[in-house]
C-alpha cells in the first residue's frame, strides 16, 4: 500500500532547503532542494517504519485541512 503525504518546501537565508513533513511535526534539509525533498522522502519512510513497529497505525493524512496561504505584514 502507498500513502502520499504534503512536504512544504522552502529556502531558509542561509541558502539551505527546509523540506517540512507537516503530518509527522518532521523536517528535512539540504542545499539543494532535490537533496532536501530526497531526505523528506527517506524521513517518511523511517517515521512510517518506526509507527509500525511500535503496533500503531500509520497516519492518514486529511488534505482538506490543509492549506497554505501567503499572508502580507508591514515590515
Amino acid at each position: 500500500m502507498h500513502r502520499s503525504y504534503t512536504v512544504v518546501l522552502q529556502r531558509a537565508e542561509d541558502g539551505w532547503w527546509v523540506a517540512n513533513v507537516p503530518i509527522l511535526r518532521a523536517t528535512a534539509q539540504g542545499r539543494t532542494r532535490s537533496v532536501a525533498l530526497k531526505r523528506a522522502k527517506s524521513l517518511i519512510q523511517f517515521a512510517l517504519d518506526t509507527i509500525r513497529d511500535e503496533g500503531a497505525n500509520p497516519p492518514i493524512e486529511d488534505r482538506t485541512s490543509l492549506d497554505v496561504v501567503r499572508v502580507q505584514a508591514a515590515v
